[in-house]
């Protein structure tokens, strides 16, 4: 079983311990937060032997692999950290808000033959499958996806109060928090970005509110994204080809997908899958075999999906500056 320390104390870290623990693959052994009282309630909670701390040194001691869900700015240094104690590092979504931070950490991995996996749960879910496979059989030419959820600080915000994911050294607002799940799903599907026009709306100190991005794939998709970290969108996404449409909702957990035809669409095709209620287990699941089988080969194109995602978010941010 793998001894696997977690970093940060919020609802994700939650769900990834609950995760572990229905993996059977996984022994939370220990659980970090700069306020020491905090890990040790979220130990209590969930009713694990683990030893709460403030130190990265306890966890080299305690644990084979490290699971990152801090705030975005602190993952490189962190991450960087636990890579060169040749530890295995599952590190939550962005890598970095860097790409070149992000191409060091995954060199560090290569070089000490550790697993260095980005938390981007969406292609590790069964339903993903149908996406793919939609691709590959009926070549589309066209994506849309809207992915606009308000954010739980929404009243912080108006009353001028910058919690970590809209401070810009830290999470930088929707450009690097929210948009990077329509980015990634669109390089998981159709490869390297030849070209991105980008247009965005930002507080003050440059964070993201909104983000409207066209991105044009080296395979010639034009990708369509519309992203808000302010606003409760219902728009559906959609993979389009000349004859044929799959739609679904939720550019993050890949719900309700359709296929229609372009000559019926009263009719469409609904897919029937059955996903876990805790949808981090196949993250999780991924994450263990690679550690158990030493499968470099697949952490190596996991992490150049990763990279050319998060390659793609710093052009991105550049245009809007423009």
């Amino acid at each position: 079983m793998i001894k696997i320390a977690t970093i940060g104390t919020s609802k994700i870290v939650e769900q990834f311990i609950d995760a572990a623990i229905k993996s059977g693959s996984f022994k939370v052994s220990c659980c970090y937060s700069r306020d020491k009282a905090k890990a040790r309630d979220l130990i209590n909670k969930y009713s694990i032997y683990a030893v709460a701390t403030n130190k990265f040194e306890t966890i080299i001691d305690e644990s084979d692999a490290v699971y990152i869900a801090s705030p975005n700015g602190l993952h490189y240094e962190q991450a960087k950290y636990f890579l060169l104690q040749q530890k295995h590092v599952l590190l939550e979504k962005p890598l970095t808000l860097d790409y070149k931070q992000a191409v060091e950490l995954s060199e560090i991995a290569i070089k000490n033959k550790v697993i260095f996996m980005e938390a981007y749960k969406t292609i590790h879910l069964p339903q993903f499958k149908y996406l793919i496979d939609f691709t590959k059989t009926h070549q589309p030419f066209m994506m849309n996806l809207n992915l606009n959820r308000i954010t739980s600080r929404i009243n912080n915000l108006k009353n001028g109060v910058i919690d970590n994911i809209f401070d810009y050294n830290l999470g930088r607002g929707s450009t690097y928090d929210m948009l990077v799940y329509p980015v990634e799903l669109s390089v998981s599907l159709f490869g390297k970005v030849q070209s991105v026009k980008a247009l965005g709306q930002k507080l003050e100190n440059n964070s993201g509110l909104n983000d409207i991005v066209i991105l044009k794939h080296e395979c010639g998709v034009l990708v369509n994204i519309t992203c808000s970290k302010v606003t409760n969108g219902i728009i559906q996404n959609e993979i389009l080809s000349d004859s044929i449409t799959l739609t679904f909702t939720d550019a993050i957990n890949i719900k309700d997908i359709k296929i229609y035809l372009s000559d019926d669409n009263d009719n469409p095709k609904e897919i029937d899958y059955e996903t876990d209620d805790n949808n981090l287990v196949y993250e999780l699941a991924v994450f263990s075999k690679m550690i158990n089988d030493n499968d470099f080969t697949l952490r190596d194109n996991l992490m150049n999906i990763s990279l050319e995602a998060l390659h793609t978010l710093n052009r991105i941010e550049l245009d809007q500056r423009r």
